[in-house]
């Protein structure tokens, strides 16, 4: 009997969803996505359907009292549902989880639990349990274990009985009970566990021992390379991975849920995970859902692992190819995806980070240069690549083109999701060149922060009627193969009315930095100052425009 899918109905942030399951699935997304709902939607179903003291086959509710049940994720467990509270009747708000299966000759069966709050302290579970799925009632076996982030372990810990540790450890307390698991799984267990961190980290022994007669603690320690050290002295990223392996071994479950592993484990072990969980998986005959945020899991897991991009409680995409892209830029989560043609991109973030809600919702991809600037049709495969997920903006600076040439710009930009921002000065750093930018910096008055600009562009003129002839060389090239192009002093009249005119904001910038004292207009400080004027307010637009079309 195989479990194939999964489906969870209203609870916390998920709606509807349901999960095609291989033998190691990895779910990511941003924060508040849905992907520890669904862990916890999953093992709280397995547990009530244990745990309830009447035979859900026969359609009748029961009610677990709250001080029994093995796993709660929180005690105001009345917030659980979706859209609404659970209530206390047959007609108020709930939660339903269902597991479908499929046995040998291929036959389908489907189990479900429905949860909601019990009219005293506890949960009513009314559900279906057909006769081949029974498995999920036995007392003594815990379907699912649930594996959540470890912050350490105490430093002394007595022995408990075999009860506790397992209810304990269901509770998702089980870093608290780790040395009594050692204990339980015994010598063999102990070596499987060794043989699975010994792919991650290299050779290791725990060693665990308890008298009754002598001891009141369980003693237990690791063992590399000859040194031996206290389990409570481990690195947080050991026992996280002996906390998913040891207790893999005692619970032996059908489902293993992980939630973020990676939040303490180096980025070549995070790599190697999935390939030892699939072992795991293969070894134990189980499903493991695993969340993350780490692209390095993702990068390394093996080529069967099913990938699903979660958002707003709902699977937005399977495709493992848009899930590494997105994860290694930092997508999640996003909206736009702004494409620069820098490949330093601190001065667009710098002019991003002055509307954080319009910031929060973009993420900023270098480029290679002017002459290597997504194309149009780039775009547009950049974003099916991504799922059709996010609008993508290219910027590019604007150089000394005119107004006509930068409308033919964009029009050939402009299609579904995608679309082409050029800057309204020469640049980037023209932004930053302004007498209000220079005043808060330098600590001078209006006058003489306008001085300053002024100087820097008298001082650079001879360059930038070379630099002016050069990029207008290069627009010709680019726009005007048959001929037909504006004059240059045509062209240098339309820019009289743009930020610093010709000039290019990048020479302007560096001559500014050279001649206002003590280096008050270093980048370091360009970039760390918050000014009184707003920059790039065409960026604001644009932006806007696309969150909001």
């Amino acid at each position: 009997m195989k479990l194939t899918h999964v489906r969870i109905k209203k609870f916390k942030k998920i709606r509807d969803i349901q999960i095609p399951l291989g033998d190691l699935n990895i779910l990511v997304g941003a924060n508040g996505s849905g992907k520890s709902s669904v862990l916890q939607a999953l093992h709280l179903a397995t547990n009530a359907i244990r745990q309830a003291p009447r035979a859900l086959e026969e359609n009748k509710s029961s009610t677990i009292p709250v001080n029994e049940i093995d796993y709660l994720p929180t005690e105001e467990y009345a917030r659980l549902g979706n859209g609404a509270p659970w209530g206390n009747t047959t007609t108020s708000a709930s939660s339903r989880v269902a597991f479908r299966f499929k046995d040998d000759e291929g036959s389908k069966f489907t189990a479900f639990a429905e949860i909601r709050a019990a009219r005293n302290a506890g949960i009513s579970v009314y559900g279906s349990i057909p006769a081949s799925t029974r498995f999920l009632r036995a007392k003594q076996n815990f379907f699912s274990a649930y594996i959540p982030g470890i912050s350490g372990v105490p430093h002394k810990e007595q022995k408990y009985s075999k009860r506790v540790v397992l209810r304990s450890a269901a509770a998702g307390d089980a870093n608290s009970y780790l040395r009594n698991a050692l204990h339980l799984i015994g010598s063999r267990g102990l070596q499987k566990v060794q043989s699975y961190m010994a792919q991650l980290i290299g050779n290791v022994e725990f060693k665990v021992s308890h008298s009754n007669e002598s001891d009141i603690h369980i003693k237990a320690s690791a063992k590399f390379s000859g040194r031996e050290i206290p389990l409570e002295l481990l690195g947080t990223g050991y026992l996280q991975l002996l906390q998913i392996f040891c207790y893999v071994v005692l619970f032996k479950p059908k489902l293993l849920l992980i939630d973020e592993p990676d939040i303490h484990l180096h980025p070549s072990v995070q790599e190697a995970l999935p390939s030892v969980l699939k072992q795991v998986a293969a070894d134990f005959d189980l499903k493991i859902i695993l969340s993350t945020h780490s692209p390095f899991i993702v990068r390394g897991a093996p080529i069967s692992t099913a990938v699903h991009w979660l958002e707003n409680g709902q699977i937005k995409n399977s495709s493992r190819q848009a899930v590494e892209l997105a994860l290694g830029w930092g997508a999640f989560g996003k909206k736009v995806v702004l494409v620069s043609e820098d490949a330093k991109n601190d001065f667009l973030k710098k002019l991003l980070s002055q509307w954080p809600e319009i910031d929060a919702q973009v993420t900023v991809l270098p480029g290679r240069g002017y002459k290597n600037l997504l194309k149009s049709d780039e775009a547009r495969e950049l974003r099916e690549t991504l799922g059709n997920m996010f609008h993508v903006v290219v910027h590019r600076d604007r150089d000394s083109l005119t107004d006509e040439e930068m409308d033919k710009l964009k029009a050939s930009y402009d299609c579904e999701g995608v679309s082409l921002w050029i800057t309204d000065g020469s640049d980037l750093e023209a932004y930053f060149c302004n007498a209000n930018v220079i005043r808060t910096l330098a600590g001078c008055s209006q006058d003489d922060a306008q001085n300053y600009l002024d100087g820097a562009l008298t001082n650079q003129q001879a360059n930038t009627n070379q630099s002016f002839t050069s990029q207008r060389a290069a627009i010709n090239e680019e726009l005007y193969k048959e001929g037909g192009s504006p004059t240059n002093d045509e062209a240098r009249a339309s820019l009289q009315g743009r930020i610093l005119s010709e000039a290019k904001g990048k020479s302007i910038f560096r001559r500014l930095k050279d001649s206002i004292p003590s280096n008050k207009f270093g980048e370091k400080n360009v970039l760390g100052a918050s000014y009184d004027v707003e920059l790039a307010e065409s960026l604001k637009n644009h932006i806007l425009g696309v969150l909001n079309p």
